[in-house]
């Protein structure tokens, strides 16, 4: 299922940001940018949107104000500069609160919030050879085993990290960990799958994979060192 998102904000660098996140995560698309409300309630009245990232301070009418004037409001995520403004938000019911500048990692957390009452599309068919196919910026896309260095989960979606740009799909977690090789990967962590490969250095606590530290979790310390200890001089 594909959230339909409408950006609501003065700014245009702050719009192109999170149009580029929406570009960026799979199961998003954008229907528009709007400067101010009435823009924005030009949009609610001739289009279908499940999701507004509304910003607080806005010229004319604020953020805040808009919203209490919608009657059935789509899912609304607020994005401001002050944090001050984050009970009065949660007291209109939105969805969740990001304040400015805005990481990607942040984002993707606030959609979840909404995405969590989706069901995520089925996945494609367990892969045969030394590839998979993920979908990620509206498309199917090619990745080799031989080129994921790990793999964050983020609740519906997971984030590839290989030695190009991050991979992002509408996925879970527990799926990939099925259908990738075992022999080659393992969950060292409730949030992340690595390659055994890949891993450059460990202790009792942590894996280092592509400059990057990945957490040991407990539950899963014991089968990580277990697996590790036959590579040991």
């Amino acid at each position: 299922m594909m959230l339909r998102c409408l950006i609501v904000d003065d700014e245009p660098v702050a719009q192109g940001i999170l149009e580029r996140y929406i570009q960026q995560v799979d199961g998003l698309s954008l229907v528009a940018r709007c400067k101010n409300a009435l823009e924005a309630n030009h949009w609610l009245q001739k289009a279908e949107v499940d999701l507004i990232f509304l910003d607080i301070e806005m010229p004319h009418l604020d953020g805040l104000n808009f919203l209490s004037t919608l009657i059935n409001p789509p899912k609304v995520i607020l994005t401001t500069a002050y944090r001050e403004y984050a009970l009065e938000g949660y007291e209109l019911n939105v969805a969740d609160y990001l304040l400015k500048p805005i990481s990607l990692e942040r984002f993707i957390k606030a959609v979840n919030k909404v995405a969590d009452k989706l069901e995520i599309p089925e996945p494609p068919a367990t892969p045969t050879g030394d590839y998979l196919y993920i979908k990620a910026d509206k498309k199917m896309v090619q990745v080799y085993f031989k080129d994921i260095l790990y793999i964050e989960g983020l609740s519906n979606y997971v984030r590839i990290f290989t030695s190009g740009k991050p991979i992002i799909s509408y996925q879970k977690l527990s799926y990939l960990e099925g259908v990738l090789p075992q022999k080659d990967f393992f969950r060292c962590h409730r949030s992340y799958i690595v390659s055994s490969v890949n891993i450059r250095a460990y202790n009792s606590n942590c894996l280092e994979i592509g400059g990057a530290e990945i957490p040991i979790g407990g539950s899963y310390r014991e089968a990580t060192l277990e697996r590790l200890r036959p590579f040991e001089a």
